[in-house]
């Protein structure tokens, strides 16, 4: 109520001023009746606390006392106030109602639910938020019923002369998801009218020959062809309207010429006859496929040979090989040169790492092949490290542990003899790039090269290779019985049928395993496992002359009349 009101006192600190206090309280009586400090009036009363709703008010007074006294009676008070105004109530969202339905019962559709909102009273706020939710909903596919396509054009009349038949035919597109087939006919036909026949009947071409009724141990064939134009007055073409003839004459295997099934490199092998493939996809870490041929061994029994994998290329090969291409189509000049010197480093980085397959080196084959397209088109000089990334993947690629993977290489393209051809131009494009009489050595731990480019006037003495003496020369090469020497008549004869002074770029290899993966290759001299091959060319002139090097006069005590893999031939 109004006119209420709360007292607060002041609390004594200690019993010893409980009696000091009565004392003042006295004084101040005193002082109040002969008009001497006391305790002043009170304050006005405060605003109410709140705007609306029940509040409170305080006021105060302050005790004037100068000679220390306390005054009587309480310093605040405080009382209840109404406002008459009634507080804002804000809205409020009650609880979300259940999900609906979805809208679609196949397919994508939607489903919502909603939520009511208590509405605010005397100036509150709204609820603040979405009244309804929606997300979306896909129960089962939809049944996809099958549909007819066009029809075709009608066929040609069936007779030439008189009447005959056409036909037109549609078709269906599959149904999915339980939907039903297409409904009615699929084919059509109609009469179709043509002059009436006034000459004798004429074959038409034979049609093809069927499919064979037996895939061994002999069957047969049939084909047909139809009689037209024959008048009511003409006559009938002569000879018969179908032919057979025999197939499949070759013997069925017998049982025991017949690979079973077997799993092998985590791979199920099919029962294969004897003589055929088998084939499968190359392990995940490559792309491709394996093949597996069923032989028969020297008692007739079939076997299963061990699977080939010159068809698989690993990832990280295809990437590079496909990396290669894009450079070689682009044809940029130092980019594209710039682009081949990383080529090469990375696929130094794949030939370390030994564990490749057969396809992989006939992939390498073709890496470089279109590296050195590539330096070629763009003009781009190699750099010594490219020079000698590129011959120690070489070298790797013809470790003597890839012996077999090269064999299984070979079963389906020549990638050696084409790797050859490959390191000798790349030979030539290091050879131009070169200053006179300059050259260069690189060995590896299988393979010892030399490129130089000499001016034919400079060459006084036969040239040999390799080195023995020189500074470095590993022990298998220095102790090779491998060697040529090629004669400095060869030059001097050369270059007096040429204009000016001629510039030849000499390349020669020594490979210490080569012959592992070539055995008996024709134009070569095989020496204890062991290859020479020579590259002899002149520097191109703006003439295009061209210069054949007949091999033969290469030739001396311990080689072959034929010791070069390469013709010289610009």
């Amino acid at each position: 109520m109004i006119g209420e009101h709360t007292v607060k006192s002041q609390r004594p600190r200690s019993v010893h001023d409980t009696k000091a206090l009565q004392e003042q309280a006295e004084s101040a009586k005193f002082m109040a009746q002969t008009g001497e400090s006391g305790a002043e009036e009170w304050s006005q009363w405060s605003s109410c606390s709140v705007t609306c709703g029940q509040g409170s008010q305080v006021r105060t007074r302050t005790c004037v006392s100068p000679y220390g006294t306390h005054c009587s009676g309480p310093l605040r008070e405080s009382r209840v106030c109404n406002n008459t105004a009634p507080c804002p109530v804000h809205g409020v969202w009650e609880e979300w109602s259940p999900w609906s339905l979805c809208s679609f019962t196949c397919g994508r559709g939607h489903r919502t639910r909603t939520r009511m909102c208590a509405p605010p009273q005397h100036g509150g706020r709204a609820c603040d938020g979405p009244e309804t939710q929606t997300k979306l909903c896909n129960i089962a596919l939809c049944p996809v019923d099958g549909q007819w396509q066009e029809w075709s054009s009608w066929s040609d009349c069936s007779v030439t002369c008189a009447n005959g038949t056409q036909q037109r035919t549609r078709q269906c597109s599959a149904a999915a998801h339980g939907g039903s087939e297409c409904r009615g006919h699929w084919a059509e036909s109609r009469e179709c009218h043509n002059p009436d026949c006034t000459a004798n009947g004429q074959w038409n071409p034979w049609g093809p020959w069927s499919g064979c009724s037996k895939s061994c141990d002999g069957g047969w064939q049939r084909r047909a062809r139809v009689c037209q134009g024959a008048a009511v007055t003409g006559q009938q073409c002569d000879g018969t309207g179908e032919e057979v003839r025999k197939c499949s004459d070759q013997r069925c295997p017998a049982p025991y010429e017949i690979c079973p099934e077997d799993y092998a490199v985590s791979m199920v092998w099919r029962r294969t006859p004897s003589g055929e493939l088998a084939f499968n996809r190359c392990p995940p870490n490559a792309t491709g496929t394996t093949s597996r041929r069923c032989s028969l061994d020297h008692r007739g029994m079939a076997f299963w040979e061990q699977p080939s994998y010159a068809r698989c290329i690993t990832n990280e090969f295809r990437y590079l090989q496909q990396s290669v291409q894009g450079h070689l189509a682009k044809g940029q000049r130092m980019l594209a040169g710039d682009g081949m010197s990383q080529v090469t480093k990375n696929l130094l980085d794949l030939t370390q790492r030994r564990n490749f397959y057969a396809g992989d080196l006939l992939s390498s084959v073709e890496i470089l092949r279109n590296v050195t397209e590539t330096f070629k088109r763009a003009s781009y000089e190699p750099s010594s490290d490219d020079v000698q990334n590129f011959f120690q993947i070489i070298s790797n690629l013809l470790e003597e542990e890839n012996k077999e993977k090269w064999e299984d290489a070979q079963k389906i393209y020549p990638g050696a003899v084409e790797l050859m051809q490959v390191i000798e131009e790349f030979i030539h494009i290091v050879g131009l790039g070169m200053k006179d009489f300059h050259n260069a050595y690189l060995m590896t731990g299988n393979l010892v090269a030399s490129i130089q480019r000499l001016p034919a006037v400079s060459v006084m003495t036969d040239i040999n290779f390799p080195m023995k003496g020189r500074k470095g020369m590993v022990d298998w090469a220095r102790n090779s019985e491998d060697k040529v020497v090629i004669p400095k008549g060869l030059f001097v004869s050369q270059s007096a049928d040429m204009e000016g002074s001629p510039v030849f770029i000499l390349g020669t290899v020594l490979y210490k395993t080569l012959g592992l993966m070539l055995p008996s290759p024709k134009n070569h001299t095989v020496v204890n496992s062991k290859v020479i091959a020579v590259t002899v060319r002149p520097e191109p002139k703006a003439t295009e002359s061209h210069l054949e090097i007949e091999l033969a006069h290469l030739a001396n005590g311990t080689m072959h009349p034929y010791c070069a893999l390469w013709d010289s031939t610009i």
